[in-house]
């Protein structure tokens, strides 16, 4: 029952991966200089995708700002679509009556959910990053520390998917305190971030944000009357 309820929310959210996936890639390509040149000029228009091939890869290209914007609208739609959605079309009360636990149910649902992100984000870097490493293909330096910012992107993407979904759940009536828990993860986003020591800090907000989140998320899906 768990693999069928997993099945279901890859097939509702695989169209959504498939095209965050496929713009970052785009931009990849606009990056490594391997994109089609019709479609690296059309990219060339869209909000932030102007630059060409850098120097130094990583650094000076806004690599990770564009990483975290198109991470994190998908893991905002992704949220919202697992959450809310459901509801508004009657399917929640049909998987209720299917004989898994509340918890189980919705754990299902967040485990689903937050992979696609971090699958859709760490794919880019890792293409980004092996094309960096080999000589030649760049007149600057290039060492793996320098993809710690686009990491520290990378593993943000769960606190937004979490909190886009704990807002969807709620069943508060008035839209800004509804989008309460989504705007609250603005806060350890940015400090997790922006602190320079990120394993002994930076993290471990990161997984407290991340474990809060999960358990109002579970609390809200048991005690909510659908």
């Amino acid at each position: 029952m768990v693999a069928a309820i997993v099945r279901k929310e890859l097939r509702e959210t695989l169209a959504f991966a498939a095209l965050s996936l496929g713009v970052s890639l785009l931009y990849v390509s606009k990056l490594t200089g391997k994109g089609i040149p019709l479609l690296t000029t059309l990219l060339g228009w869209a909000p932030g995708m102007g630059t060409g091939r850098p120097d130094v890869p990583f650094v000076l290209d806004g690599f990770s700002t564009l990483s975290f914007f198109i991470g994190s609208s998908l893991a905002i739609t992704l949220g919202f679509r697992q959450s809310a959605w459901e509801p508004s079309q009657g399917t929640a009360l049909y998987l209720l009556h299917l004989p898994l636990t509340r918890r189980t149910l919705y754990s299902t649902k967040v485990l689903t959910g937050v992979g696609l992100p971090l699958a859709c984000t760490l794919v880019p870097i890792l293409l980004y990053a092996t094309w960096a490493v080999v000589p030649g293909t760049h007149p600057g330096p290039f060492e793996w520390s320098m993809t710690g910012p686009a990491f520290r992107v990378w593993l943000l993407m769960p606190l937004v998917y979490l909190g886009a979904f704990a807002s969807g759940l709620r069943p508060a009536r008035w839209f800004g305190s509804r989008l309460l828990p989504l705007a609250s993860v603005a806060v350890p986003a940015i400090e997790a971030y922006a602190v320079p020591p990120w394993w002994p800090v930076g993290l471990p907000l990161v997984l407290l944000t991340a474990a809060i989140l999960v358990g109002d998320i579970l609390w809200v899906a048991e005690t909510r009357d659908f």
